[in-house]
């Protein structure tokens, strides 16, 4: 089979590409996935079982991606609303550490896993639509895809993923300013809230749409270096959110 490329062009990133790479590896595929942070500082590319990570983002990551075809996460027909899963920024690493594991199933990135997946499988005519969302699923609750991530970036990286992305100390729950179920977020709310935590920011525990609200119900939390951060990061993440 050859070898595909994976890219992605969100901005922020999700972590649907760090994911979706091993599990599609676990399908037999040869992958090379272009990842904008997570590698250590003084390496360029790690590859192991069929599985390469090299660093980049964006379209520029497209021309140093060793693959037949490369597949743009973020572009049409791989375009999905922000966030993609319950993370952004360093936490995205925890996120897919724990899909991969089984610790994290059965929510919106697992979903965007399979079904972009099994679509590029699809696409390259190796798998059936049927046959390609079993393949990701398999690759998935195998163990397999995990044991792919865990070749990249070490047996502790799954069980302690701080390790490779640590999160900053100072950490903040934020709650909706009213009562309502959540409908969507907005992109660059979120984008400005990330920013605004810094480096080693995240904001992690997304709730997804659905989720009513309450007074002791946090959205979202925020990891970050000093409290006039998260206060405004707060600000910034109560307006992304779009309540019914």
């Amino acid at each position: 089979m050859a070898r595909i490329g994976l890219l992605s062009t969100e901005h922020p990133p999700s972590p649907l590409v760090l994911a979706l790479a091993p599990v599609l590896a676990a399908t037999g595929c040869s992958v090379a996935a272009a990842i904008d942070d997570f590698l250590p500082f003084d390496c360029d590319r790690l590859e192991d079982g069929g599985l390469m990570m090299l660093r980049g983002a964006g379209a520029r990551a497209s021309e140093r991606i060793p693959a037949e075809r490369v597949f743009w996460i973020g572009e049409p027909p791989f375009t999905r609303p922000i966030p993609i899963g319950r993370t952004l920024g360093k936490a995205r690493f925890h996120e897919v550490a724990g899909l991969l594991t089984g610790k994290a199933r059965g929510g919106a990135l697992e979903k965007a896993v399979i079904e972009t997946g099994a679509y590029i499988l699809t696409g390259l005519r190796e798998f059936d639509r049927t046959s390609a969302f079993y393949a990701m699923e398999g690759g998935l609750t195998s163990g397999t895809a995990a044991e792919r991530f865990a070749l990249i970036f070490g047996e502790d990286a799954l069980r302690n993923p701080g390790e490779v992305a640590p999160l900053a100390a100072k950490r903040r729950d934020v709650m909706a300013d009213r009562r309502g179920a959540i409908s969507a977020w907005n992109g660059g709310p979120l984008r400005a809230a990330l920013e605004t935590l810094g480096p080693r920011g995240a904001i992690g525990r997304i709730a997804e749409a659905g989720f009513v609200t309450g007074p002791r119900k946090p959205v979202a939390r925020l990891y970050g270096e000093d409290d006039a951060a998260l206060d405004k990061a707060e600000g910034q993440v109560r307006g992304a959110l779009k309540l019914g």
